[in-house]
């Protein structure tokens, strides 16, 4: 597909989870993203979390021309205009604070941006989607761990987590919330792969009216068409959230995580705790392969910029949604 360049703002990327290489920055650059939330641990302890932040600072810095780390808006701003990218840290899990509310704070001092509260299992903060009963925030650990991170600048994710956990949570935090790779349960409809992490309207609605944002995925897991996904019905789901939620709670989250072998990412689904790598139930229906042919590269993104301009957005609407939304709601989250 050819792609036109339009410029908008910072370019934010809600979420990927590249393994921590040259050509994956290298990619980031010729799609022009400006900032990346990007996953650092899901199911590792602290000290096994130390080692991969201590490994991405090193990566990081032989590779500044393209990157550099950032823990702040101003931060990410300033990378951005440097013609970089800004790599925020952020956690898949909350496993790496190990129930201990001080490491939230330690974590936080090394650049951990944000925070999913649990990766689709029940923890001691609240419940995955993979839960056939979902119990809700823990009235304890759950409760005092969201007002450590509203405290601490920690921008908390809902993406994993189970209906009543991510409702609860949006509702109980003192500041907004995100969900940073998901699709709308009501849009995509349910007979996908992935449709236990698709989000029901309920929670999309409180999401919206307490300032969050959800970053709509071209994941071909969460997408009705799986990988044969057009732009313009991608362009579809955004419109149709766009008109559901408002502008100023929409914006993007790829899910994009180039270079892990196929046995990394069976063990994100299972670290080790099982032995197959999701519920019977999700098995019933085949996962996709492959991404979209308008999405083969985090430069699939430019084709989204000219899919919202082609569809009458506004400049200021399209620089929303491709970043401005996430950049606001990091400035009433991070600082």
């Amino acid at each position: 597909m050819n792609m036109v360049n339009k410029q908008v703002g910072i370019i934010v990327d809600g979420l990927s989870m590249p393994v921590p290489e040259r050509r994956w920055f290298e990619e980031w650059r010729e799609a022009g993203i400006g900032c990346v939330n990007t996953t650092v641990a899901v199911w590792e302890n602290a000290a096994e979390t130390l080692g991969l932040l201590g490994k991405w600072r090193v990566v990081l810095e032989q590779n500044r021309d393209l990157v550099a780390p950032a823990a702040s808006v101003a931060e990410i701003e300033a990378v951005a205009a440097s013609g970089r990218t800004a790599v925020m840290f952020g956690f898949q899990n909350t496993a790496p604070v190990e129930h201990n509310l001080d490491l939230f704070g330690m974590f936080r001092e090394l650049g951990v941006c944000v925070m999913q509260l649990t990766y689709n299992l029940q923890n001691y903060i609240g419940c995955g989607y993979w839960e056939e009963k979902d119990t809700g925030i823990s009235s304890r650990f759950g409760k005092l761990a969201l007002e450590e991170m509203n405290q601490l600048g920690i921008l908390i994710d809902l993406s994993h987590c189970g209906e009543r956990t991510t409702l609860e949570a949006i509702q109980m935090s003192g500041r907004p919330v995100a969900i940073t790779h998901a699709n709308p349960r009501e849009y995509v409809g349910t007979p996908v792969y992935g449709a236990g992490r698709l989000k029901q309207t309920e929670a999309l609605r409180e999401l919206a009216r307490r300032g969050g944002v959800i970053g709509l995925t071209p994941n071909r897991n969460m997408t009705r068409h799986g990988a044969a996904t057009t732009l313009e019905q991608f362009g579809d789901m955004v419109a149709w959230t766009v008109d559901l939620l408002g502008i100023d709670a929409v914006a993007i989250g790829t899910d994009y995580c180039p270079g892990h072998p196929r046995s990394v990412r069976t063990w994100w689904r299972y670290a080790k705790w099982s032995r197959q790598s999701a519920p019977a139930k999700e098995m019933e229906i085949a996962p996709h392969e492959g991404w979209s042919e308008w999405m083969r590269t985090p430069a699939g993104l430019q084709n989204v910029i000219v899919e919202l301009d082609r569809r009458g957005f506004g400049q200021a609407d399209i620089d929303k949604i491709m970043g401005g939304n996430w950049m606001r709601l990091l400035r009433e989250t991070i600082g």
